[in-house]
């Protein structure tokens, strides 16, 4: 029996990994007690770090399902020692496997089952830990990928080419970090490369860091990893954070950075939608903060910033009830000690539309209002007249199933703002009126909705004469309006550039065309909508500069509101400069009026500019 692969782990990697997980926050501050010994064990996934504080004789149980049977490793990654704990491992049957104190790593043979891990502690000390298992492979044929999974640990020796593999991550009830330590020899460096089903694209080179992490709940993944120096051995090793420590509202918690690279993830839970939520984060030292917080792990939806000396303060409406995460960092080089907040100041008020209503804004604060959009296709416009000489500032977001859609702002020196954007479909509208560069003021807001045709009259709205009947009696149409996860520009290589027939007259760099805001980084969506609905036959896609990077097709099932794949694949249009790709679509059983494409740019190098696309079908 051996520990193969944990052992030769360099000295301090584990620990480093550690510091990069969302568990770096001081434990005994944000993290619940442990649990009794006849509570539930907590679940706990190969691969990923468990961690608790216990007083001396305390008790935490772990409940772990190893996949095959094989040679396990119970890792212990805290920086104390192991040997403060009792290690318990009790098989589904009953059977009591190990009964014994806990090594730095203590090796058991297990078959593939359920297993509940106890550790008690015999001094007040920080349990961290991690269960693995040295096992999966890496392919040199893209065709046929080796495979890999959290907890695995791949070892080889010799590396000339690239190498491949399917990561399997097992589902997990909180989005957390999966982190890929990728370590070679003495000059050995690596390029590692990880793309997602959804074509979501991550990139580390060793020589920069030996962590690749992202975040998941769970799925496949493709993993590349090819040498660029040397290659004389390679360990790859697949690690979860676990679940970020989580902060109770209204008590302040402390914490601590341990450099300026450091990042700190904690979450909270706000139990009702239009909550205004304060985050606020005191530094011990002359330190600044930055604060982020979103729905995920990773999201930056709302930023604050402290210079040395000053809170940061975070404020934002609550688009809906749910789980939050906020992280933290510092510019200190030696990192810092520090305190952190979160407050819920009230609801935001319900701004009525078309009435307008009076409100005020406190220096230096933010006042919220919230409407609902319940019609489709709404222009929605929101107006604030405040005093000419006082810096008012106006945001907008759009929010659909507690997804940020679209957002707009208005940021003059005066106090007279006015932001608007387009709500396809119905949902929530969060205001902000900002006051953080006036001593205060008052101000009259005004909402209103309405389609486009109320606002600009019917001749705004294209009709269906863009479509036309060919000689087979299928509808072929343009699109008349689109929208891209991205984009160079808001009007020269926008969105709306792919509306209409094509109109770019040769191949190049034409801002006839929409282009993405970046190339090569990572994979880009057009969704684009039709006059008429038709089911399927056919599509053509006019690509004008870099073809070929197309490799997902959909469309809209309006029953559903499913997106539905019709062909996915390697386009044959790639090395050509100007193209007209038309793929065979599977067949649906319902009418669609929009479409969307994913466009793989990091897969062509360059631009990957998309002219204009036909849609054809056959009207029910």
């Amino acid at each position: 029996m051996r520990s193969l692969g944990f052992g030769q782990w360099r000295k301090g990697m584990l620990r480093a990994v550690l510091l990069v997980i969302l568990c770096l926050a001081p434990l005994q501050a944000v993290q619940a007690a442990p649990a009794a010994q006849d509570d539930a064990p907590r679940p706990l996934l190969l691969g990923e770090f468990g961690n608790a504080n216990l007083a001396e004789g305390e008790s935490v149980q772990y409940a772990l399902t190893t996949p095959m049977d094989g040679t396990y490793t119970v890792a212990f990654t805290a920086d104390g020692n192991a040997a403060d704990f009792v290690l318990t491992l009790v098989d589904a049957d009953g059977n009591t496997l190990y009964d014994d104190v806990l090594q730095t790593n203590t090796v058991i043979d297990l078959t593939a089952g359920d297993y509940v891990l106890t550790f008690t502690a015999q001094a007040a000390a920080e349990l961290a830990f991690l269960v693995g298992i040295e096992a999966g492979s890496m392919s040199t044929d893209a065709e046929a990928p080796g495979e890999l999974f959290n907890g695995a640990v791949f070892i080889t020796e010799n590396v000339t080419e690239p190498l491949f593999a399917t990561l399997t991550l097992e589902q997990s009830s909180y989005p957390q970090k999966a982190l890929i330590l990728v370590q070679g020899g003495d000059g050995d460096v690596y390029e590692v490369e990880v793309t997602s089903e959804n074509f979501d694209y991550y990139y580390t080179s060793t020589d920069e860091s030996e962590i690749l992490q992202f975040v998941s709940e769970g799925g496949a993944y493709d993993l590349k990893v090819t040498p660029t120096s040397g290659g004389a051995s390679l360990q790859i090793s697949v690690f979860l954070s676990g679940p970020a420590p989580t902060l109770e509202v209204g008590v302040e918690t402390p914490g601590e950075l341990n450099s300026a690279e450091d990042t700190n993830t904690y979450q909270f839970t706000i139990g009702e939608p239009g909550t205004m939520v304060a985050v606020t984060a005191n530094a011990d030292a002359d330190a600044s903060l930055t604060l982020n917080a979103g729905l995920t792990p990773d999201a930056q939806s709302w930023s604050a910033y402290s210079y040395a000396g000053e809170p940061a303060v975070l404020e934002f409406i609550a688009p809906v009830a749910g789980v939050y995460y906020v992280t933290v960092q510092t510019d200190a080089e030696a990192g810092g000690a520090y305190t952190i907040l979160v407050e819920e100041k009230g609801k935001a008020a319900t701004l009525p539309l078309n009435e307008p209503t009076q409100g005020s804004v406190a220096s230096g604060s933010r006042t919220g209002y919230v409407f609902e959009v319940s019609e489709p296709e709404q222009f929605v416009i929101v107006a604030l007249a405040g005093p000419a000489d006082e810096d008012l500032d106006l945001n907008i977001s759009y929010y659909v199933n507690g997804e940020q859609v679209a957002s707009d702002s208005a940021a003059s020196s005066s106090g007279r703002e006015v932001a608007g954007l387009f709500a396809e479909e119905p949902g929530t509208i969060l205001v902000d009126v900002n006051g953080s560069w006036t001593d205060g003021a008052d101000f009259t807001i005004l909402a209103f909705t309405g389609p486009l045709t109320d606002l600009m009259g019917e001749g705004a709205t294209p009709d269906a004469e863009a479509a036309t009947t060919n000689s087979e009696g299928q509808i072929e149409q343009w699109a008349v309006a689109a929208e891209a996860s991205s984009e160079y520009t808001d009007d020269s290589w926008s969105a709306r550039q792919v509306t209409g027939a094509a109109d770019t007259p040769e191949a190049g760099d034409i801002g006839t065309a929409w282009a993405a805001a970046s190339a090569d980084v990572e994979a880009e969506t057009l969704v684009l909508v039709y006059a008429q609905p038709v089911n399927p036959t056919g599509i053509e896609i006019y690509e004008s500069y870099n073809p070929g990077a197309v490799a997902r097709i959909e469309v809209l099932d309006p029953n559903t509101d499913d997106w539905v794949v019709v062909w996915e694949g390697v386009a044959d249009t790639a090395g050509e400069e100007i193209a007209v790709f038309r793929p065979q679509l599977t067949p649906v059983d319902f009418a669609t009026d929009q479409v969307r494409l994913t466009i793989d740019e990091p897969l062509i190098p360059g631009w990957n500019e998309i002219d204009a696309v036909k849609l054809i079908g056959v009207a029910e």
